[in-house]
């Protein structure tokens, strides 16, 4: 029984890893093969709701062009064509799965996850993956300098920003390197500050107790 136990754990373990690391042709693949199987009636709702979302960006699409969508990978196609599906753009799948009336909740399950962990559409985030935070030098430094000293605090450091649910999220995404969190954790502050977002980070770092870290911004970065 444990040995039965431990197989099916790892099997888990390798599916949850797999929609995890989900790149968006996988993605489609994917829910493709959910809906292998669509009767008539299945793929009228297709192809009814091809035409809707063609409608909805003022495209008129031929209905020939429609009715020759035989499954959902031709009917995917049609929507990439359009431009209305891409890899940062796939909140149709949500709707398309709502219309065909089943399998919906697997397929959310898919796209959420594939959004939560492969999404990036901003020039922020995608620089912040390069290890960038954009605007104000000062502040890009003392990212910089947290990101390589601030070791296991960056949590503690989240929290006392108001970011809890963002080190909630970060806590559990094992593929990101501690100095990215860092990043992420002091990006997301400085969105969200009404104005310099300096003097809330030296705040929140002395009532972490990390005054080594506090002390050197003071002297080194903003004193000059």
């Amino acid at each position: 029984m444990y040995r039965d136990y431990v197989i099916l754990t790892f099997k888990t373990n390798i599916i949850i890893g797999i929609y995890i690391r989900m790149p968006y042709a996988e993605l489609k693949a994917e829910i493709c093969h959910t809906w292998m199987q669509l009767n008539e009636e299945q793929m009228a709702r297709v192809r009814f709701t091809l035409l809707e979302a063609a409608r909805e960006v003022g495209e008129y699409p031929h209905m020939r062009e429609i009715y020759k969508c035989s499954d959902l990978t031709s009917a995917l196609i049609l929507l990439e064509k359009w431009m209305l599906l891409t890899s940062e753009k796939v909140d149709i799948l949500l709707w398309l799965g709502e219309q065909v009336g089943f399998h919906t909740e697997m397929v959310r399950s898919l796209v959420e996850r594939y959004k939560k962990h492969f999404l990036c559409t901003s020039t922020e985030e995608k620089e912040r993956q390069l290890g960038k935070v954009p605007q104000n030098p000062q502040y890009s430094e003392i990212t910089e300098y947290l990101g390589e000293n601030l070791r296991g605090g960056w949590p503690d450091l989240g929290r006392r920003l108001g970011l809890n649910n963002l080190v909630a999220e970060l806590l559990i995404d094992s593929s990101l390197r501690q100095k990215d969190k860092v990043y992420q954790i002091l990006e997301k502050h400085q969105e969200q500050a009404a104005g310099d977002p300096v003097p809330a980070v030296l705040q929140a770092l002395q009532k972490c107790g990390m005054n080594r870290q506090h002390s050197y911004i003071v002297k080194e970065i903003l004193s000059r």
